[in-house]
């Protein structure tokens, strides 16, 4: 079964937080893909294990589908990740992990992991070998490019793939998701031509089901705040969506939305080091994240200041029309419970998962009034 929604999540602290906290009717709805990271650094494990967040999956998502893959991020990595992510083998560690926690995660599709290697063809051999491991032992596996130098490259490698004898009695193609993912995007009309050149070319591999992801939320929201302390940003992924399906024609494709759920890709937790400017995000029915700070005196924790962030934002529209359109979530009421000065966490990563979780209820309800 393939969703119309597929989220991309890493899991650190304040996803797992945010996820932790969704309904019934999201997780109904969506079919995440989960970036594994390392666990949290402790004395007795300098590397951050990932049991834990293999534990959170199973816990929480094991009665629906989902798309599991290894985090590319270095700083989010650690020696068991890069373990499971190598070719030693034809990717013997991903494909045993996949394969011994098929009961514990219950449905979900791996993505292939791919690594460089010097000779072409020992690089292709490998790949062949992985994907006919995992290919008999899951309704789908998942490719996915993360640029468009991977996307041509890797396009080119899956037709290799197809060509082989192995797998025409299988149908491969029928069994394969594509996740075309932009990351950020900041020119829609220039990234939209260009996935339209790849989903065609996906296309004529018999490749249907395409997931379509991006992210238009910034990475360092402070440099876009005004002097007023307040700024806004359109969740642009519905319009690239949009733009992209209106330029298929007649393609016979399975297009899929995927976004970040308003996480940039690229992680920046070390600005939080010499602290921080209290800051609350509101995503909203008018399709923007309206964020609004406020500096902090001198003498006054940091829980007064989002207390008073909270009464601010509480009277704004953006945030009453959440509950006009009953998009009602662990989030909203984060934000209520605020503003009468019950604050439920005082640092960035807890109103990160505030932010997320928001998120994750508007889309649920509201995707299919904005990408029709």
């Amino acid at each position: 079964m393939i969703r119309k929604y597929v989220p991309i999540i890493k899991t650190g602290d304040a996803e797992l937080r945010a996820l932790s906290n969704v309904d019934n009717a999201v997780k109904n709805f969506a079919m995440p893909l989960f970036e594994i990271t390392r666990g949290r650094k402790t004395r007795n494990a300098e590397e951050g294990v990932i049991a834990k967040k293999v534990e959170f999956i199973s816990n929480h998502f094991s009665e629906i589908p989902f798309i599991l893959d290894l985090t590319s991020d270095k700083t989010l990595t650690n020696s068991e990740i890069n373990q499971l992510h190598s070719s030693n083998n034809n990717y013997e560690r991903w494909t045993q992990f996949c394969i011994e926690n098929k009961d514990i995660f219950g449905k979900f599709y791996p993505v292939i992991q791919i690594e460089e290697e010097d000779d072409y063809e020992n690089y292709l051999c490998k790949l062949f070998e992985q994907v006919k491991i995992l290919v008999q032992h899951f309704d789908f596996i998942v490719f996915r490019s993360q640029n468009e130098i991977e996307a041509k490259d890797l396009i080119t490698d899956i037709k290799g793939l197809l060509d082989k004898d192995t797998f025409n009695s299988i149908n491969l193609h029928e069994k394969l998701i594509y996740v075309l993912d932009y990351k950020y995007i900041k020119d829609v009309d220039k990234c939209a031509n260009t996935a339209k050149i790849f989903i065609g070319a996906l296309n004529t591999l018999g490749i249907k089901n395409i997931v379509l992801s991006s992210t238009s939320f910034p990475s360092n929201v402070s440099e876009h705040m005004s002097e007023t302390d307040y700024a806004k940003f359109e969740i642009k992924e519905f319009d690239f969506f949009n733009i992209v399906k209106s330029r298929l024609n007649s393609l016979n494709v399975n297009l899929i939305y995927s976004d970040y759920a308003s996480i940039n890709p690229i992680r920046n937790d070390n600005i939080f080091a010499r602290g921080w400017i209290p800051r609350i995000d509101v995503p909203s029915v008018d399709k923007n994240i309206h964020c609004m700070r406020q500096r902090r005196e001198k003498t006054e924790n940091y829980a007064k200041a989002y207390a008073d962030i909270a009464q601010k934002v509480a009277k704004q529209t953006y945030f009453t029309d959440l509950f006009d359109s009953d998009i009602t979530s662990w989030g909203n009421t984060e934000i209520q419970n605020a503003s009468k000065g019950n604050v439920g966490g005082a640092i960035p990563s807890f109103w990160i998962s505030v932010r997320m979780n928001i998120y994750f209820k508007l889309v649920s309800l509201k995707l299919f009034d904005y990408i029709g």
